[in-house]
């Protein structure tokens, strides 16, 4: 049965091509996420314990890349989970699908350790401009 219609195919099967889909999505992510970092290397702070007003200005600034790049990561997650929940076929009887209770789950972890992350990146940013300015006699 060649011409047989797309809706009869099992929902699992469709499942596993949309989770498929976003793994690719998510492993092209990452490894370009990971070039470009490779390219960037030579931006790297040397991380060693400020001494001047100079060195914690600079902590600040990557402190503050560092909140940003988080950001840009939960975005990313809250996008992905977004797109995941159009993609999946839902069930009333049942609640919520299991694949998206999964990927809910994955997600909102890893949305919440970022957003501390994050968090503690701005500390460590305003601590380090706040030092700087202390040096500086401000």
């Amino acid at each position: 049965m060649l011409d047989t219609p797309m809706k009869s195919r099992p929902r699992t099967q469709i499942l596993t091509g949309a989770m498929a889909l976003l793994l690719a999505i998510g492993m092209a992510v990452v490894l370009q996420s990971k070039s470009s970092a490779e390219g960037q290397s030579s931006d790297k702070m040397e991380m060693k314990v400020p001494q001047t007003a100079m060195d914690h200005s600079a902590m600040a600034e990557h402190y503050k890349k560092v909140e940003a790049e988080a950001r840009e990561d939960i975005a990313a997650h809250e996008k992905m989970l977004a797109e995941f929940k159009k993609g999946a076929v839902g069930n009333t009887k049942m609640g919520e699908n299991p694949h998206v209770k999964e990927e809910r789950l994955h997600c909102e972890k890893y949305i919440k350790a970022a957003e501390a992350f994050a968090a503690e990146a701005a500390e460590s940013a305003k601590f380090h401009a706040l030092r700087a300015k202390e040096m500086e006699g401000k």
